[in-house]
Order: C-alpha cells, then structure tokens, then sequence
C-alpha cells in the first residue's frame, strides 16, 4: 500500500530544484520575448544592457535565479514527455488576451 501511493506521488511532483512546468512555462515565454527583442534589434542603444537586467527581473518575479532555471532547462530537455506538459502551458499562456 505504501508503494503504491510513492508510485502516485513521484509521477505527478516536480524533483527538489526544478520549476514547476506551469511555472518553468511563465519563464520560458518571458524569456523568449527578451531575446526576440535583443536579436531582432529592437532596442535604442541606451537600452543594450537592459535584457541582462530584464532577465534577471523576470526570473526574480518568479521567484527563481538562473542556476534553478539552467538545471529546470536541462531536466526538461532530457524529459521530452514532461516537456509537452511545458510547452502545452506556453501555449496557454501566450494565447491569454
């Protein structure tokens, strides 16, 4: 009996140190967005140094850092299936009006 409620649980948490997928999904589109913007040019030059910043906002309005990130990032990435969860929450959230 007790196994089988272990089984449960480990198939539904996220390991110590790892985003949340709806939370790992929040990051990642605020992310893209910073990096669309630096790519594409978008930005006046006094504004250069700002996506480092804005980053570093982002991911402390989540209430995250970048270690925590990089290790989410590399977790999903090596968990294709979890990985549909993240995308699937991406999509809901850029499809929000």
């Amino acid at each position: 009996m007790f196994i089988g409620g272990l089984g449960c649980q480990t198939a539904e948490t996220t390991p110590k140190g790892i985003l949340p997928p709806n939370k790992f999904a929040q990051a990642l589109v605020e992310l893209s967005v910073i990096e669309a913007a630096q790519q594409q040019k978008a930005l006046p030059p006094q504004y250069h140094n700002q996506p480092v910043i804005w980053t570093s906002d982002a991911l402390s309005r989540l209430n995250t850092d970048t270690a925590e990130f990089n290790r989410s990032y590399r977790y999903y990435y090596t968990h294709p299936e979890k990985m549909k969860t993240v995308l699937s929450e991406m999509q809901k959230t850029l499809n929000q009006p």
